[in-house]
């Protein structure tokens, strides 16, 4: 079966947000949905041309303070139905693929300080995120009086907040788990 094109859906909700260009779009992304949700500029331009075609949007082309030209995109009346279909729609589940929990399950084919590194790393990361994610909460919360998204936006923040703390508590678990099983081989070759 073909799984359906799901990149013009966060386009099209993009674009409910506020007309931009394509380079507007990633930069969107890149700091809001980018965080559970990423689209490339390979993934982007396609499916606007596509979206364009079908009257989903439409384009504007556009001087900029500098006299470049620019195209802006916007939503359309059908674009906005499209968007709202899908998004009645039951969402599939999660295709879960996680490359940490992939190389700790065949983890007796590595040397016990890789796995370290691979846990000390997932923990950086997270409290990276964590850190991301307060100034978010921060920047976000000026909106919650202000804009029926804010709620939605508060959702999904969350939603990382809560991940990024369970991936450290998980990796600080796992690091004990490896010290406590190397500490019994310890005493099992004594």
């Amino acid at each position: 079966m073909k799984r359906e094109n799901k990149t013009q859906f966060a386009l099209l909700g993009i674009l409910t947000q506020y007309e931009c260009t394509g380079y507007d779009i990633k930069k969107f992304i890149e700091t809001s949905i980018g965080f559970f949700w990423n689209e490339s500029f390979g993934q982007i331009y396609p499916n606007l041309k596509r979206l364009e075609k079908e009257g989903s949007i439409k384009s504007l082309r556009k001087k900029d303070s500098k006299g470049s030209v620019k195209i802006v995109y916007s939503i359309t009346e059908p674009g906005r139905k499209k968007l709202q279909g899908w998004l009645a729609q039951k969402a599939e589940p999660v295709a879960y693929r996680h490359e940490l929990l992939l190389k700790l399950f065949f983890g007796s084919q590595m040397q016990s300080p890789k796995v370290k590194e691979h846990l000390s790393r997932c923990n950086e990361h997270n409290r990276a995120l964590l850190k991301n994610y307060t100034q978010i909460e921060k920047d976000i919360a000026q909106y919650k009086s202000t804009s029926p998204d804010w709620l939605y936006w508060r959702m999904t923040l969350q939603y990382g907040i809560l991940s990024a703390r369970m991936e450290l508590e998980w990796a600080d678990y796992s690091a004990k788990l490896i010290q406590s099983a190397k500490n019994k081989k310890q005493r099992d070759q004594k």
